[in-house]
């Protein structure tokens, strides 16, 4: 920050231009109408599903990075908003693909509720792969497997073992 200050004028414009700053960082909180997304710590993950339904919410996002930690699939999403929660859902087809690991293809469901603001908002998600798991031991009397997850929107297939 840049201010200048004169003995004339004194700490006023130190002060002046510290205000202008906060006032046009916080311009759109005086808007009662404007719900903020929830901090990172309280982001709204929903439970991991295995489904072959196509109806869950698949608002845009885009997926920076992600990785297999353990039995957690983390990513890093970015997507647009600011004036509403948004919910995120790991979504993972009930269709094996047969291969040497099994593939299944996976995508985030993203729901913005509604949310037309411009902010660019980036999270980082933590998602169960347990139900993938428990889906594999249920189709291939299995207690250990692997499996390659084609997600939607990432570069790389990911490898979970368990």
């Amino acid at each position: 920050m840049l201010s200048f200050v004169t003995p004339r004028v004194g700490h006023r414009c130190l002060l002046g231009s510290m205000a202008a700053m906060v006032l046009a960082a916080c311009s759109c909180a005086a808007d009662p109408a404007i719900v903020r997304d929830p901090p990172t710590s309280s982001i709204d993950v929903r439970g991991t599903v295995v489904t072959s339904d196509t109806g869950l919410p698949n608002d845009a996002i885009t997926i920076d990075s992600v990785r297999v930690v353990g039995d957690t699939l983390a990513a890093v999403v970015s997507h647009g908003g600011g004036c509403a929660v948004h919910s995120y859902q790991l979504v993972i087809g009930s269709a094996w693909m047969e291969s040497f690991p099994v593939q299944v293809r996976a995508r985030i469901a993203h729901n913005a509720n509604g949310d037309a603001c411009r902010a660019l908002l980036r999270r980082d998600l933590r998602m169960s792969l347990r139900p993938l798991a428990d889906a594999y031991r249920a189709s291939y009397r299995q207690d250990h497997g692997s499996v390659s997850i084609q997600l939607s929107g990432a570069t790389i297939a990911l490898l979970y073992k368990f």
